[in-house]
């Protein structure tokens, strides 16, 4: 049948000076502000069918992806973990992510069991980075459900759970919430960001940089029609 479609993401922040090279060999890589050395190219598995996700994981594995994009809505890390488990740990770099919460109260309970989820539907006892998935809806009418969440990443990270923590789809007013509770700054923030959108829209980029947070692009190529790859400016780039 027709092969699967790859989906990726890249780390495109200038907060950080590439990494030297890591003992497993990983020649392209970002430092992050812990010290972590994070692939530059990761493989995403956002709508794949668990028989799909298993085939396209073990597919990129072999063609040397080395940087792997889960999350628990994807709901197919099982199938990702299969093909996860043909591997030594050390040989690849493992990314997933935990919803949004919106009640301060439970947010940090109900964090710690998708982290939890996380770490079984894998079948692993760490991963290099766990990210929240997005701010809630009215993200600053949910402060302190955000602090929570985030408050339960950094237990995570401290149990040696995570290697990095980090977040996705966060605007500079969800960075500041977070910000005023937090111990741990996020290495990373996971936004939409491809070609044509310039260099640094509305400020993230800039602002993640001047605080140590690498912005990683999710969809740099656009989503996946191919519209945006034929037209002139992404020929123009090379």
């Amino acid at each position: 049948g027709k092969p699967p479609m790859l989906l990726f993401s890249c780390a495109v922040s200038s907060a950080q000076a590439p990494a030297s090279v890591p003992p497993n060999d990983w020649a392209h890589t970002v430092k992050l502000n812990n010290g972590v050395a994070m692939p530059l190219i990761s493989l995403g598995t956002w709508q794949y069918s668990p028989a799909v996700a298993e085939s396209t994981v073990r597919l990129g594995l072999s063609l040397g992806y080395n940087h792997i994009d889960a999350a628990l809505d994807y709901k197919n890390q099982r199938s990702v973990g299969k093909a996860l488990a043909e591997h030594d740990r050390a040989s690849y770099f493992l990314t997933t992510k935990v919803p949004s919460r919106t009640s301060a109260s439970s947010a940090f309970a109900d964090t710690s069991k998708d982290l939890a989820a996380d770490l079984e539907q894998l079948g692993l006892s760490y991963v290099d980075l766990m990210l929240v998935h997005f701010p809630p809806v009215g993200n600053t009418l949910h402060c302190a459900a955000m602090q929570e969440q985030w408050r339960a990443l950094e237990t995570f990270y401290r149990a040696k759970k995570a290697r990095a923590i980090g977040v996705s789809n966060y605007c500079q007013s969800s960075l500041r919430c977070i910000a005023r509770a937090a111990n741990v700054t996020p290495a990373v923030n996971q936004i939409k960001y491809h070609i044509g959108m310039g260099p640094d829209p509305i400020g993230l980029r800039s602002y993640g940089d001047r605080l140590g947070i690498v912005t990683q692009a999710y969809s740099p190529l656009g989503d996946g029609t191919g519209e945006l790859i034929s037209r002139a400016i992404s020929g123009n780039l090379g």
